[in-house]
C-alpha cells in the first residue's frame, strides 16, 4: 500500500510505503520521506514499525535541514577553559587546512545545548549538530564531516535523551570493535538460538543462516549497563545481490540486543536488494556514509568483521546495574568523564509533541568516518589507543 501527500504538511511525510511480508518468517517494512531527500523506514511485525519509520524520517529532515544558529562566538565564549580546551583538540584533529591559531580566532556559528553534567544551558558549534554543511564556509573546514551518530527522535523528552545517549555510545563500542578488531566476546549459532527462543526474529535468524554465514559479537563494554551486539552476514556466492550485511543494537540485554540487531540487518538487507533491482548506480548514491556502504558489499568485508580477537582488558567486574536507563546511562559517563552535550528541540503535531535530541562530546568520536577528519586521540580513546591497527584507520567501518 502506498500513500502520497499532495500538499506539504511538515508533520506529515510525502509518501509512506507499506511493504507486508507473504511469510511469517520475515517481518513488514514500511518506507516513509518527503522531497527533501529525507527518508525513514521500519521492519518488525507489529504495528509499531508505523511510527518508528515516521519518527526515523522527522529525525533525519531536522537534523539535515532544521537544526538553528543561536549566535556566533569564538570557542572560548561561554565555554569553561577545559570545554574550550576539549574542542580545540577535537577540532586541530578534523580540520581542512587550517591552523590551530585560526582555530582559536575562528567566529563558530553556535547553537544552544544542555551540559550533561549539569544541565546548564551553552551554546557549542552548529557543526557538530547538523547534518548539512554550515552556511558559514569555515566551519565546515574545521568539522567537514558529519552524520547522524548521537542522534534521536521521541515522543517524550526522556526517552529522547536516552535513545540519544544510547546512540553515541553504541557507535563508540563499533568503533573500538573496527579500530582494535577486538570484541568481548563471540556467541555462537546454538547459544544465538537459545538467546532467540520465543522471539518472532527467531525464524529470520535461521533463514539467514541458511543462506550465508552470521557472526554474533558482543561488543558490550561493561563499564556501562545493557548489552551491544554486532551482527554481520557474509556470503561467498558469486551470484548472490547481498555478500555483506551488518545490523546492531544496544540494549538491555543480549537477547533483546540481539533481536533488534536481526531486525536492523534484515533492513538493510532488504535494502540493498531494492538497491540492486532499481539498478541505481553507486555514484548517484548522495549519501557518502551509504555509498561507502554499498562498495564494502564483498565477502572479504564479513572476513574482516568476523574474525576478532577477544579483548581480555574489558572483561573487568560489571560495576554497572543491568538495567539500561537514563538513571543508570548518565552516571556512568559522567563517570568516565566522557560527558557532552544533550541538543534538544520539538515538533508540536497533532498527536504527541515530537523530541528531537542529539548528544555530542569531544571527549567521544564525534563522527563514524574513522578514515577522514577523524579526532581520534580522545578520553574514550585513551585506554585502548595502543592497540588501533593502523591500516583500519585508512579504511571507514563498513556500517550504514
Amino acid at each position: 500500500m502506498n500513500t502520497y501527500n499532495e500538499i506539504h504538511n511538515p508533520t506529515f511525510a510525502d509518501f509512506k510505503l507499506l511493504r507486508p511480508s507473504a511469510t511469517l518468517h520475515f517481518p513488514h517494512s514500511i518506507e516513509c520521506g518527503s522531497r527533501w531527500q529525507t527518508f525513514g523506514s521500519s521492519s518488525g511485525w507489529t504495528t509499531d514499525i508505523a511510527s518508528s519509520a515516521l519518527g526515523e524520517h522527522f529525525e533525519r529532515k531536522h537534523f539535515y535541514l532544521d537544526v538553528p544558529v543561536h549566535y556566533t562566538g569564538t570557542l572560548d565564549d561561554g565555554l569553561t577553559s577545559q570545554e574550550y580546551d576539549d574542542f580545540i583538540k577535537a577540532f586541530s584533529q578534523t580540520k581542512n587546512h587550517r591552523t590551530r591559531a585560526d582555530l582559536a580566532l575562528h567566529v563558530f556559528d553556535r547553537t544552544n545545548v544542555y551540559r550533561i553534567v549539569d544541565f546548564t544551558r551553552c551554546k557549542v558549534p552548529t557543526a557538530c549538530i547538523s547534518i548539512s554543511a554550515c552556511l558559514n564556509p569555515i566551519d565546515n573546514h574545521f568539522y567537514p564531516m558529519r552524520d547522524t551518530c548521537g542522534c534521536s527522535a521521541h515522543i517524550s523528552v526522556e526517552r529522547a535523551l536516552l535513545g540519544a545517549l544510547k546512540e553515541a555510545m553504541e557507535r563508540q563500542f563499533l568503533l573500538r570493535f573496527w579500530l582494535t578488531n577486538t570484541c568481548t566476546e563471540k556467541i555462537g549459532h546454538d547459544e544465538s538460538c537459545a538467546m532467540l527462543l520465543g522471539r518472532s526474529c527467531l525464524s529470520l535468524f535461521k533463514e539467514l543462516c541458511k543462506t550465508g554465514e552470521i557472526c554474533v559479537l558482543d561488543l558490550t563494554d561493561k563499564r556501562f549497563p545493557g548489552s551491544c551486539i554486532f551482527l554481520s552476514y557474509g556470503n561467498q556466492n558469486d551470484n548472490a545481490k547481498v555478500k555483506y550485511c551488518a545490523g546492531m543494537a544496544y540494549a538491555e540485554s543480549l537477547d533483546k540486543a540481539l533481536d533488534k540487531s536481526i531486525v536492523e540487518l534484515w533492513q538493510t538487507f532488504r535494502f540493498m536488494l531494492s538497491f540492486d533491482q532499481a539498478n541505481i548506480g553507486k555514484t548517484e548514491t548522495l549519501d557518502p556514509y551509504i555509498k561507502h556502504f554499498l562498495e564494502c558489499n564483498r565477502y572479504e568485508t564479513f572476513g574482516k568483521t568476523s574474525s576478532p580477537t577477544k579483548l581480555a582488558a574489558l572483561q573487568h567486574h560489571k560495576i554497572q546495574p543491568d538495567t539500561l536507563s537514563l538513571s543508570s546511562l548518565l552516571p556512568a559517563v559522567r563517570r568516565l568523564e566522557i560527558n557532552g552535550y544533550f541538543y534538544l528541540a520539538s515538533l508540536p503535531t497533532k498527536g504527541p509533541t515530537l523530541y528531537f535530541c542529539k548528544y555530542l562530546s569531544p571527549k567521544l568520536f564525534l563522527h563514524m568516518n574513522n578514515a577522514s577528519n577523524f579526532n581520534l586521540e580522545n578520553t574514550y580513546s585513551a585506554p585502548f589507543l595502543d592497540q588501533i591497527i593502523k591500516n583500519r584507520l585508512t579504511e571507514m567501518v563498513p556500517f550504514p
